[in-house]
């Protein structure tokens, strides 16, 4: 049996598992600013950050993910340029002429692990949604939405039970 919960107001910590709803100002779209480094961004982290203001994940950046939104850009942009230089020649000559991996794979490395940071932070790939509570597309249909497409009228024969798979017999 569950436990029920003392009644707001009542409980030690004041807001009894209740959030805060903060009012948020919504981060309007803007381009992907130029580098300080000077360099030119690659065209696939163009296509990305273009691809991101038309995903549904852009509508929950506020005004203070703008910094954020940019490192992204910029260690995408740097893993992609290291991890191809290091492809140009992957395989250098160690302290003591040793073969060793190249630098740029370590760099390319670094680079890819604020990526991945960031995305945990911002919601791109479906497991960072999930793990921020954003759905998207059927995932945020409810159980009454999903029960009425899956119901069907008495009088509504010939509409097949999506739950039977052809061909399979049950026992």
């Amino acid at each position: 049996m569950a436990v029920s919960r003392k009644p707001p107001g009542q409980a030690v910590d004041r807001r009894n598992g209740e959030r805060t709803d903060l009012p948020a100002v919504r981060l309007a779209k803007f381009a992907l600013p130029k580098r300080d480094d000077g360099r030119i961004y690659d065209p696939q982290v163009r296509r990305m950050w273009s691809s991101l203001w038309d995903d549904q994940v852009s509508t929950a950046l506020t005004v203070a993910d703008r910094q954020l939104l940019i490192r992204w850009a910029m260690s995408v942009d740097d893993w992609l340029k290291a991890r191809a230089r290091g492809w140009e020649d992957p395989i250098t000559a160690g302290r003591n002429d040793q073969p060793v991996a190249s630098p740029w794979f370590a760099i390319a490395k670094d680079a890819m692990a604020i990526v991945v940071d960031c995305e945990k932070q911002i919601g791109i790939g479906s497991l960072n949604r999930a793990r921020l509570n954003i759905a998207v597309g059927e995932a945020a249909l409810t159980l009454d939405d999903v029960n009425a497409r899956l119901s069907r009228p008495a009088d509504q024969p010939g509409r097949p039970d999506p739950r039977i798979i052809p061909g399979v017999v049950e026992q």
